[in-house]
């Protein structure tokens, strides 16, 4: 049976009851491949089916037979041991056949404990937890600042990785510049390999840090499918940050033998278990989901024109600096268009700072942040003085907000805490994320009219402050 759902602003009843039965699936096959290679992680995978579910049926655009196209989103799993869902997602748009499915774990098989770059779909292996989310940084960063691909990057992580140093780091990045095309989902499901994990189900921790580093979090119930699909609709939609749904679930979701209890992780089911749980789960499935293929698009640097590569040379028995030959060779290797060089802050002891200097970015590669700066500090001088009574407004430091194609929406700040509007402004049809959620500042470069304004830039001076 094949989806025929179409992707529109709200799921219809039928919508939400294929999708309920694809999230069926997803648990049957992860239990069955696990049972039949008698290891693996199938309630991993039962806590994450429904976000999966949702996130392949409506909002993930991706072409499964042309893996190779620069424009597909990218689906990272950063918790690398619900590999039991992830083959069953690849059989359930019709990568696998059932029968792949079932060699899961098996000498010579594709299907192995965790995802590899062996199979197409597959970006990169995670079986370390705290790797997937920076490498998803990484590919967001290229996607926005290198490619200019209006791909998005879906990142699911584990509870358990939220402990690691590597995903925080990864988060500060992705808010310092403005990762609005990367969504991290994180599968709060409680329990661990030894126990409960650091905080639980207590998400509004994890949404406080997430918002300290830059990121705008969402909490949802993840086995909700209609909150499942606004949060992750406008985590598509969303301007000037990432945004980080934290889903609250339930491992091994489905099956009330297993569900919610500690001492399952990575265990697979007993044939007799695991033939009980697929029937309390409905049975096996076939159900068949069509993703949504992006617009065909080409990576920005691969349309500049490379240049013949001359490396360095240097004198026989001369003395040269690793570093300096390091940034040397480096500068020479800048004439290739897909060369990219990255520097962890030390650029002028390793030279790399040459490679700079010689392939300076563009303006448009500016962090969001730097970008967004200026109309902040705007938009909180103007809050002030509406609070005082001074009704001059800095608008020369107004910007029109660049997601916008209309060009006549707000702009979304990238800050947490926004001032209340002083005046309240009308939402842009064309663009209603780019609204920032606590008020709304215009970003028309024409200042609103009034006459005391009017008389206030005639005059040059600011009106006084009335005494109470």
């Amino acid at each position: 049976m094949e989806s025929e759902m179409a992707v529109a602003e709200t799921p219809t009843k039928k919508d939400l009851d294929f999708l309920r039965d694809l999230g069926q699936q997803l648990r049957v096959d992860s239990i069955r491949c696990s049972t039949a290679a008698g290891s693996g992680h199938p309630t991993s995978s039962m806590s994450a089916a429904d976000l999966i579910a949702v996130l392949i049926s409506r909002h993930l655009q991706y072409d499964w037979s042309r893996p190779d196209e620069p424009n597909n989103d990218h689906l990272i799993y950063s918790k690398g041991h619900a590999s039991p869902l992830c083959y069953a997602m690849f059989k359930a748009v019709g990568a696998v056949s059932d029968d792949e499915l079932m060699s899961f774990r098996k000498f010579g098989s594709r299907l192995q404990g965790h995802p590899t770059p062996a199979l197409p779909w597959v970006d990169v292996a995670t079986g370390s937890l705290g790797q997937g989310l920076p490498i998803g940084v990484g590919v967001a960063l290229a996607g926005k600042y290198l490619d200019k691909l209006p791909y998005h990057v879906w990142v699911l992580c584990g509870d358990s990785e939220l402990a690691e140093g590597s995903i925080w780091e990864a988060f500060d990045k992705a808010g310092k510049y403005g990762l609005s095309n990367l969504t991290p989902i994180v599968d709060v499901n409680r329990l661990g390999q030894r126990g409960e994990t650091e905080y639980g189900w207590h998400v509004d921790v994890y949404a406080a840090r997430v918002e300290a580093f830059g990121c705008h979090p969402v909490l949802i119930d993840g086995h909700d499918l209609a909150e499942i699909d606004r949060a992750l609709g406008d985590a598509r939609q969303a301007r000037g940050k990432p945004t980080v749904i934290l889903a609250r679930t339930v491992k091994g979701k489905g099956f009330s033998e297993i569900e919610n209890k500690d001492g399952w992780h990575g265990k697979a089911l007993p044939p007799d278990m695991a033939e009980r749980a697929i029937k309390e789960l409905g049975g096996e499935r076939n159900l068949r989901v069509d993703s949504q293929p992006p617009e065909p698009g080409e990576p920005a640097q691969l349309r500049n024109q490379s240049h013949p590569v001359h490396l360095p040379k240097y004198e026989k028995g001369g003395k040269v600096a690793t570093r300096k030959a390091y940034g040397d060779a480096l500068l020479a290797l800048g004439a290739v268009a897909s060369v990219v060089a990255t520097d962890g802050e030390v650029s002028n002891s390793t030279h790399a700072d040459e490679f700079a200097k010689a392939y300076p970015a563009t303006s448009s590669a500016w962090p969001a942040s730097a970008r967004f700066r200026s109309s902040w500090r705007a938009a909180t001088r103007a809050w002030r003085s509406a609070r005082t009574g001074l009704r001059r407004w800095p608008w020369k430091t107004w910007r029109r907000c660049a997601p916008c194609t209309a060009q006549q929406c707000s702009i979304r700040l990238t800050q947490s805490r926004l001032p209340p509007s002083p005046r309240p402004w009308s939402r842009c049809p064309a663009s209603p994320t780019c609204a920032p959620r606590a008020g709304l500042i215009p970003c028309s470069m024409t200042p609103p009219r009034s006459s005391r304004w009017a008389a206030a830039r005639s005059s040059r001076s600011r009106p006084r402050i009335r005494s109470p």
